[in-house]
């Protein structure tokens, strides 16, 4: 019995700095792709796109979705004091005929190169125009 005491306080020591160094070895979760790297001092919309496709919410939104097209724009909320790029992503329409747009993805990402917000727009309706008499 005497010789489990040892034998349990090796192993709980071992395990302790195993966990600590493979908490030191993979980042935590939920962090960003360039955390700990330096930002630019103005982000590209190469990083902007690095830092979305590295986030895991703008991941699980685009899932295996057919992207037709990828827009970029630069914005800002001056009461906020918060300049972003923002990027669209415009999804593929899986049935044209239905007279539905697609819908698309919208992720803000701020100049300290973290996503700021992301969001799945609704689809809208586009009328059938009249012929014209």
């Amino acid at each position: 019995m005497n010789s489990v005491k040892p034998l349990t306080a090796v192993l709980v020591i071992l395990a302790f700095i195993a966990g600590t160094g493979v908490g030191y070895l993979l980042p935590a979760q939920g962090e960003t792709a360039t955390a700990g790297a330096a930002c630019p001092d103005r982000i590209t919309s190469r990083d902007a796109l690095t830092v979305a496709l590295h986030d895991p919410e703008v991941v699980g939104l685009l899932g295996n979705k057919s992207i037709d097209t990828i827009a970029f724009s630069k914005g800002s909320y001056p009461e906020r004091n918060v300049n972003y790029t923002q990027i669209l992503f415009r999804l593929g329409d899986p049935d044209p005929d239905d007279r539905m747009t697609a819908p698309m993805i919208v992720v803000q990402v701020n100049e300290s190169c973290m996503v700021y917000s992301v969001y799945k727009t609704y689809p809208s309706y586009i009328p059938e125009t009249p012929p014209e008499a």
